[in-house]
């Protein structure tokens, strides 16, 4: 059963992207009469990166693109193709951060191209059929090189963690998040970053944890009294999240011992869930050499 249009609306309002124009009729637009997806799920496989090759500058400094009203013509130009009376893809990223939202089904966006062959060939694509399997997010850039700001980095990877728990995918691995160059070949150069570049910058926006580590005696305090709410088993759940192991967004303060993501944890590395929560389990989920035994010192705060 495909994903429907409440439950698209809900969970990018959740995604923690700060500013999101929602363009009217976005739940009732597709191309040229297209409704729904040319999948078997009944909903898209992937998110095609592209950039619009016209953004009023290249400067990536924050204080050059704070104003999102500077890509309002790029937006418009994206939330209605003058070819296609369509529009020209799902998203469009201004370089100040703000999402706007044009459709959440078919686009025209993908053109001519072809997975055969590439790493992405497993989505079996028809030929130039890439706009009934993949959504599109076009990213305000000059395009002459890798210009994309911090803002835009972080908005997109919060996209990205979005559609990837909505629509099931496996990850936000290169696999569903390609290039325009990766469907069109040589036909295209977009996106300029390469996928490693892209991923990295998904790695470095997508993690809960700050990278403090917290007190072992304090982890130990909430597991033991699952009521207690602190700053220790709010990181304690921030790190199970970003190595893999339940789907969270913790509150600070707010963050109990995080039952589920623990869980999940220990069925993973042959530990019980129910046992009392060790110094060598502590140091193996935050990756540090452990505790001395003999004097028992505490991690840093």
């Amino acid at each position: 059963m495909s994903i429907s249009s409440k439950a698209f609306e809900k969970a990018i309002n959740e995604s923690g992207i700060a500013k999101i124009k929602w363009w009217k009729d976005w739940d009732k637009n597709d191309w040229n009469g297209r409704k729904g997806w040319s999948t078997k799920s009944g909903d898209p496989q992937g998110l095609l990166l592209h950039h619009n090759g016209g953004a009023a500058t290249e400067s990536t400094k924050p204080e050059d693109n704070s104003d999102c009203s500077k890509d309002d013509n790029g937006a418009k130009f994206v939330n209605r193709h003058p070819d296609f009376d369509s529009p020209a893809s799902q998203f469009f990223l201004r370089r100040c951060g703000k999402l706007d939202v044009n459709a959440y089904t078919q686009c025209y966006h993908a053109g001519k191209g072809d997975f055969t062959g590439t790493d992405w060939a497993g989505h079996k694509i028809p030929k130039d059929s890439g706009n009934g399997y993949l959504m599109g997010v076009e990213i305000a850039s000059k395009g002459n090189r890798n210009d994309f700001t911090e803002a835009q980095w972080e908005t997109l990877t919060k996209l990205a963690i979005t559609l990837k728990e909505l629509y099931g995918w496996k990850d936000t691995g290169t696999y569903y998040f390609p290039r325009h160059k990766d469907w069109a070949g040589g036909r295209k150069n977009d996106i300029q970053a390469s996928n490693k570049f892209v991923q990295g910058k998904f790695e470095e926006y997508g993690q809960l944890w700050d990278g403090k580590i917290p007190p072992y005696d304090s982890v130990l305090a909430a597991q033991e009294d699952q009521t207690l709410a602190n700053k220790a088993v709010f990181r304690l759940t921030n790190r199970l999240h970003d190595v893999g192991f339940g789907k969270s967004t913790p509150v600070i303060y707010e963050q109990t011992w995080p039952n589920k993501n623990y869980g999940l944890w220990c069925d993973a590395n042959g530990v019980d869930a129910s046992a009392v929560y060790t110094i060598k389990v502590h140091s193996q989920i935050f990756d540090t050499p452990p505790l001395c035994e003999c004097c028992g010192q505490e991690f840093p705060a």
